[in-house]
């Protein structure tokens, strides 16, 4: 006696069902990548904010404080880093959102069979709109290694010359009775 197992197959307009839920979970994706990267690049606007009229002296003509243009220009640089890690994360998840609605549009109606046609998503270069959004970072990125050269090639002009150490018996001569 054998038992067979009778699969139904899906109609289309399930697949069309799963192309509109995975179409719109992409744009959402977008739109909440867009949401992140423009609150961290809004942030590093302010750093960069603070860091020129804080290190600048009045009217950008010369350097007031060294230390301030490197540590901000540090902490913009960290942030831009974690913008990049959020725009490459958000693109690999778009990547395979929209390879699953591809294959819903397909005609695809297993819900497997679309899972798994996200496989490969991770090896395709990153959407359009995420190498915009790292161009924009790259910028920022750019103003931020030049605010943290200025303030190290400031620092390292400005600092008096390191003291010798003066030995008990070597005492200047002016000060000898």
């Amino acid at each position: 006696m054998t038992t067979e197992i009778k699969v139904s197959q899906p109609d289309s307009t399930t697949s069309v069902d799963l192309w509109k839920f995975f179409e719109e979970r992409g744009s959402k994706l977008k739109e909440s990548m867009f949401q992140v990267v423009t609150w961290n690049l809004g942030l590093a606007s302010a750093v960069v904010g603070f860091a020129v009229t804080k290190g600048f002296e009045e009217g950008l003509k010369s350097i007031a404080h060294p230390r301030v243009l490197v540590s901000m220009g540090l902490i913009g640089l960290a942030l831009l880093v974690h913008a990049v890690i959020v725009v490459r994360d958000y693109g690999r998840h778009i990547n395979r959102t929209f390879a699953r609605a591809d294959a819903a549009r397909d005609g695809e109606s297993s819900p497997r069979n679309i899972w798994n046609a996200a496989r490969g998503a991770d090896s395709q270069h990153l959407p359009p709109v995420c190498w915009h959004l790292l161009i924009v970072v790259g910028l920022f990125a750019a103003a931020f290694a030049i605010i943290v050269v200025l303030g190290l090639c400031t620092g390292l002009q400005s600092q008096p010359p390191i003291a010798q150490p003066v030995a008990a018996g070597d005492a200047p001569k002016a000060a000898r009775p």
